[in-house]
């Protein structure tokens, strides 16, 4: 009987280490990101040309390591050949027609508009572009289309790959089954590439950067300590 109880607590023990060495593993680090932009549309039309992206984010947008309510918001920026008009964006997406007057941002020279709309399914959005000031009206119309690559990580894919190549970085923000931190997660398009941004914001916040193929999840670069 004192073999087998032996035998029981060794078993037991084994369990034990086993189960607490693999719960980094078992933290589900979608639930711990705080903002995500999914989607990047862009187009040109002459002079004209449209940005526009889609995240889920918290509200109020705070670097401190804790995760705070989401919303989804969708940004346009579009670039015009003169600036001292006065624009507005008509658009359409799930079989819903969207509109908003733009604002001028005078440090980056683009018109832009946010609202609270769903995640968009298509791969390209119409945009109508109009002039409140003009007597014609005639609408500058820009079809942008999504750059994404068709066979990018989804989230649930990225941030498992990620966290392997970065394995001691998470383990030392991860306590059970607990990640005490936040992750900024974007998808970037720079000289006709698209990359994935993860930002690792911890409970100081501190941020460590990474840039990520967004189609394999291989490091490309790292920024911080």
């Amino acid at each position: 009987m004192k073999k087998f109880y032996i035998t029981l607590l060794t078993a037991t023990t084994i369990l034990s280490v086993f189960l607490f060495s693999g719960c980094g593993a078992s933290v589900n680090l979608t639930d711990y990101v705080s903002e995500y932009r999914s989607e990047i549309y862009t187009g040109t039309n002459g002079e004209y040309s449209v940005f526009a992206s889609f995240s889920e984010r918290e509200y109020p947008y705070t670097a401190d390591g804790n995760i705070g309510n989401m919303s989804n918001i969708f940004e346009i920026a579009v670039t015009v050949p003169d600036n001292t008009k006065t624009y507005s964006v008509q658009y359409s997406f799930n079989e819903k027609k969207y509109s908003s007057e733009l604002s001028f941002d005078s440090v980056l020279l683009v018109h832009r508009c946010s609202q609270t709309v769903p995640a968009p399914s298509s791969q390209s959005i119409e945009f109508s572009i109009t002039v409140a000031e003009s007597d014609k009206n005639d609408p500058v119309v820009i079809q942008a289309k999504s750059v994404k690559p068709q066979n990018a990580l989804s989230l649930s894919e990225l941030l498992p790959k990620v966290r392997e190549q970065e394995k001691e970085r998470f383990e030392r923000l991860t306590s059970g089954n607990t990640f005490h931190g936040e992750l900024y997660v974007r998808l970037l398009y720079e000289n006709d590439r698209c990359y994935f941004y993860i930002g690792i914001i911890d409970r100081n916040g501190t941020i460590y950067s990474i840039l990520s193929d967004p189609c394999n999840g291989d490091i490309i670069a790292t920024h911080g300590e």
